[in-house]
């Protein structure tokens, strides 16, 4: 989630919106956890599965980045250190 942060501070001025999507039904743990980590972009709660059923997420962390016509560009199963720049390139390469 850090690293997401970055992100979007990064890219907000450049029509880049970074988009988070907390699965289940723990809003009020999610809500501490996004206030404790200072979380600014959006982070919508998928409280039925539907979205992670659309995007096909079997395992967490994913990212996802959809290019301006709403198309998957690049999906990412898993975080390493170091993927950040990898996310940043990919969102470069879209602008």
């Amino acid at each position: 989630m850090p690293r997401l942060v970055e992100l979007n501070e990064r890219f907000k001025d450049r029509g880049v919106a970074v988009v988070s999507i907390n699965q289940g039904k723990r809003v009020k743990a999610a809500e501490e956890f996004l206030n404790t980590h200072k979380v600014a972009h959006t982070v919508l709660a998928d409280l039925s599965g539907s979205v992670f059923d659309a995007y096909r997420v079997r395992a967490i962390p994913v990212t996802v980045i959809i290019d301006k016509n709403g198309r998957v560009a690049f999906r990412h199963v898993g975080f390493s250190q170091g993927d950040e720049e990898k996310l940043a390139r990919e969102v470069e390469s879209l602008l």
